[in-house]
């Protein structure tokens, strides 16, 4: 066996000492930064680089005890379990962020198992890790860590928990383990989406072709995503998408004049749907009403269009969710999220095809279909 010369012996013991302190180092906690919440450096794959993305394994990571809506300055007890059948030691990392990526309130740790880590992310942000001993399992084939999070002393919107866990196969080194990610939000009280019926068709009968003036309140207008109206034929066990009656990205709208379509049933039923910035979504429904016609299907039928620089507007009746504009015959891409859309689609570029002075043909087709009468639309001249 080859001696080693003293400038050797030192490299060696560096090196013996280096990999000593970097596996020592991922046994008591991550560097910080690694829970995939936005701006961070990523999550702990970064590390464990056996499998270049997380959740593709058999186990789960999971975050119990976050308040559906915060009290500010209230303290709440948290509790992590990351699990993988036949999986001994485990690990995990999370910060409390706000809507814009700060700091939101303070985590500590409420036994030895985890601790705070002593660098900051951006924004402030906290994170809270394993330690050492709190790394070997506690239930079957899981780890569960128990910590506080005292919300921060003012409301500042929605709160997201961002965190990862490691599922290690207690090898010594940085293969083979699995990496799990999640988040989950918690609302403050104005952020808290609520959304309630102001007006109510239950119990009404509504004549096919008439209109009835729906409105609905909402909270927390600054988490709200968008805002859907359907209606259902059968006391609201489904609300296919072709019964949808209204879409915006506006929260600030609240009614909308709804033409009675003529679907005749005495089940019928109205949804809001409000989706949450956060993913979820609240809904509120009415009560039964009735539906009177003749079930006949009503054609779409087009009464004007107009264009404006690039845009073609659309006017009419009868305009299904999702119908589309036809110019000469071929298919532009049409929206029908403004006011009522059975009576008005735009076409955002529409209007680039139209030749100022022109003439063109204009069909409406339904989802279903059915297709409106051709409408000729001479584009003005400059």
């Amino acid at each position: 066996m080859p001696r080693l010369n003293g400038t050797r012996k030192l490299q060696a013991i560096i090196l013996v000492l280096f990999v000593t302190s970097v596996a020592y180092a991922k046994i008591t906690g991550p560097d910080a930064g690694y829970t995939d919440a936005p701006g961070d450096l990523g999550n702990c794959t970064a590390c464990h680089d056996s499998f270049e993305i997380p959740n593709v394994g058999p186990g789960s990571i999971n975050l119990t005890g976050a308040p559906a809506v915060y009290n500010p300055g209230q303290q709440y007890t948290l509790s992590i379990t990351v699990q993988q059948n036949n999986r001994h030691r485990f690990g995990f990392q999370l910060t409390a962020i706000d809507q814009n990526g700060n700091r939101a309130g303070t985590l500590a740790p409420l036994s030895s198992d985890s601790q705070i880590n002593p660098e900051t992310g951006v924004g402030g942000r906290q994170y809270i890790e394993h330690t050492e001993i709190g790394t070997t399992a506690t239930g079957a084939s899981s780890r569960t860590w128990v910590i506080r999070w005292t919300a921060p002393s003012t409301d500042v919107g929605t709160v997201g928990f961002w965190f990862a866990g490691n599922a290690a196969n207690d090898s010594g080194d940085n293969q083979g383990d699995y990496i799990y990610t999640k988040h989950v939000t918690t609302d403050s009280p104005t952020s808290n989406v609520t959304v309630a019926l102001v007006s109510q068709p239950g119990g009404l009968v509504l004549p096919a072709g008439s209109q009835y003036m729906l409105s609905w309140s909402v909270t927390g207008v600054s988490n709200i995503d968008n805002v859907e109206v359907r209606y259902s034929t059968d006391d609201g066990a489904t609300f296919p998408i072709s019964n949808q009656v209204f879409f915006t990205t506006d929260p600030s709208v609240t009614s909308i004049n709804w033409t009675i379509p003529n679907t005749p049933t005495t089940h019928g039923a109205v949804r809001v749907l409000v989706g949450k910035k956060s993913g979820d979504a609240v809904q509120v429904l009415s009560s039964s009403f009735t539906i009177t016609g003749d079930g006949s299907v009503s054609l779409p039928a087009i009464s004007s269009a107009s264009a404006s620089a690039k845009k073609l507007f659309v006017f009419g009746q009868n305009f299904g969710n999702g119908a589309i504009v036809e110019l000469n015959g071929n298919d532009q891409a049409t929206l029908n999220d403004d006011g009522d859309p059975s009576h008005f689609l735009r076409c955002k570029k529409g209007a680039k095809k139209i030749a100022p002075g022109s003439t063109v043909t204009l069909t409406v087709r339904n989802p279903d279909g059915t297709r409106s009468a051709p409408f000729t639309f001479n584009r003005p001249p400059d």
